[in-house]
């Protein structure tokens, strides 16, 4: 059905041919892509950090704070946008709340810096739904008229919201942006093939573009939707997350199960790593130290040692079909959404085990934390409900 997520529908499992196809044509692309950059104008971001999102698309700025890590990934550390007060410690096991009806098929939230409410994108009502977090209630609809809705991301005031729209045959695609204060729309810009989870930069500047259906990611500016930059990749790059220095940016490869590494100043890609089978969501770590990785085909979490761009540990059997990981503000846990089991597993990042599987609604596709680590909210596609969670332990 036109405007439902290529996921539920199998789209995202492919025949070995195609990736045989496809991994041929990465090789040739990564290999051209340090002389490509030079065709096109320089985005370079305006110095210091960029924004740590949470799976790429739920932004909240990354705290100073630091801590020691294992092999699976950070033990204390916050991303909270509201100063000093650190995050509460998180459950090994989060207590499930009573679903709520939020549209008709919620394909994705993502959660304001501010952690007070959060954007839910629905492809089948073709509308952004507003939640008030702390009620746990739809509170308005804003319909995107130009394509079905998949994926949003905040500017890192929150001031804005970046919508990822296309249609099941990649007829219409579009990135539009919205007013949060008015939750209006301010722009709606063409562009390739199925955009997917955008990220921006902690200036707000630059929105970072992956493509569900192409080999390159585009590099817009937020102010006005102008392209700045265009970086071959390898093919079907998904998911942005950047490092905490802002030198580089991850993005996954779906069908290519590849990582790949961009150097922000040459918008290039500068190196990939090997993960598992279809990676789909990445997000960094609190502090920085770590990306985990879901592999949606393999049903595997991989982790990402970010001081040495290498694979640390590999967490199996986490569900079937992880679609979406976000880590607990404090770094102790990460979530991921199952969407082929129904499911939300729960990681010890020390540890590397499962603490927790928790029965969600039909078709998981994505689970957000508020900044202060107490509430996650599941979107459940197949059902049309948003599950709350107490994640707070204690």
């Amino acid at each position: 059905m036109e405007g439902e997520p290529l996921v539920v529908h199998g789209r995202h499992r492919r025949g070995r041919t195609r990736r045989a196809v496809l991994i041929a044509l990465a090789v040739a692309l990564i290999a051209a892509a340090s002389a490509a950059w030079f065709f096109w104008p320089s985005a370079a971001p305006a110095g210091h950090r960029v924004a740590a999102s949470s799976s790429g698309t739920r932004s909240s700025a990354p705290s100073s704070a630091t801590s020691s890590a294992t092999d699976a990934g950070p033990t204390t550390a916050s991303h909270t946008a509201a100063g000093p007060t650190p995050p509460a410690a998180s459950a090994a096991v989060p207590a499930r709340g009573t679903a709520i009806q939020v549209g008709k098929a919620p394909h994705f939230m993502a959660i304001a810096p501010d952690g007070r409410f959060a954007y839910v994108a629905d492809p089948v009502a073709r509308a952004v739904i507003r939640f008030d977090t702390t009620r746990g209630t739809p509170t308005a609809t804003i319909p995107i008229p130009q394509a079905p809705p998949e994926l949003v991301t905040f500017s890192p005031d929150g001031t804005r919201a970046f919508v990822s729209a296309y249609d099941a045959k990649y007829t219409a695609n579009f990135i539009v942006t919205l007013d949060t204060a008015t939750d209006r729309e301010i722009r709606a810009v063409p562009v390739g093939r199925g955009p997917y989870a955008a990220g921006t930069t902690r200036d707000g500047r630059l929105l970072y573009v992956p493509y569900y259906d192409q080999n390159f990611m585009d590099v817009l500016e937020t102010a006005t939707g102008v392209r700045l930059a265009r970086i071959p990749s390898a093919p079907c790059p998904h998911w942005v997350v950047f490092s905490h220095d802002g030198r580089l940016a991850y993005t996954t490869n779906h069908f290519s199960d590849l990582v790949s590494v961009i150097d922000l100043q040459r918008n290039a890609v500068v190196q990939t790593i090997h993960v598992g089978d279809g990676p789909h969501s990445l997000e960094m770590s609190p502090d920085g130290t770590r990306i985990a990785v879901v592999d949606y085909i393999g049903g595997d979490v991989t982790v990402i040692d970010t001081s040495r761009n290498a694979v640390v540990r590999t967490v199996p059997a986490v569900g079937a079909g992880p679609q979406d990981v976000t880590y607990a503000p404090d770094g102790r846990h990460l979530y991921t959404a199952d969407v082929t089991d129904g499911t939300v597993a729960v990681v010890d990042t020390a540890t590397g085990t499962v603490t927790a599987r928790i029965a969600t609604g039909k078709s998981p596709t994505s689970v957000a934390v508020t900044p202060d680590g107490r509430r996650a909210f599941v979107t459940n596609f197949g059902d049309g409900t948003v599950l709350p969670l107490d994640t707070a332990a204690g």
